[in-house]
């Protein structure tokens, strides 16, 4: 007979596991709202912090038209699994406008105060550690 405590356990392990290997598409990101704010650093100098910080999870996209960048965060070589979050920079007079939109997936140690932290503390000029 099975106990109940193996039964518990697969009964909340299960769905964790399952939303820490989901992800979105990039249609569906960019149909989410977004949480925009402004950065004094460049879009260049936030690409470099973020490439420091999530290393391959970061998958950058940079448009022909000058200051316009892409920043789709995944899971490294799983492309195929989708995205958690899609950041858009957008070059402006001073610094960045930035917009971050959420596939609201559970992530535990990526959280999107966590990429917006990224962000905000990359200074202008001295990308982050």
């Amino acid at each position: 007979m099975i106990g109940i405590r193996p039964l518990l356990i697969a009964v909340i392990v299960s769905p964790l596991l399952a939303a820490c290997a989901s992800g979105s598409s990039v249609e569906y990101l960019e149909s989410q709202d977004g949480k925009p704010f402004h950065s004094d650093a460049s879009v260049g100098d936030i690409v470099v912090c973020l490439k420091q910080k999530l290393g391959d999870d970061a998958n950058v996209l940079a448009y022909p038209e000058p200051g316009k960048v892409d920043v789709r965060v995944g899971y490294g070589h799983r492309a195929d699994a989708g995205y958690s979050y899609l950041i858009n920079l957008r070059a402006a007079r001073q610094g960045t406008d930035v917009e971050i939109r959420s596939a609201g997936d559970f992530r535990p140690m990526l959280s999107q105060g966590r990429v917006t932290g990224y962000i905000k503390n990359c200074q202008p000029g001295t990308p982050a550690r």
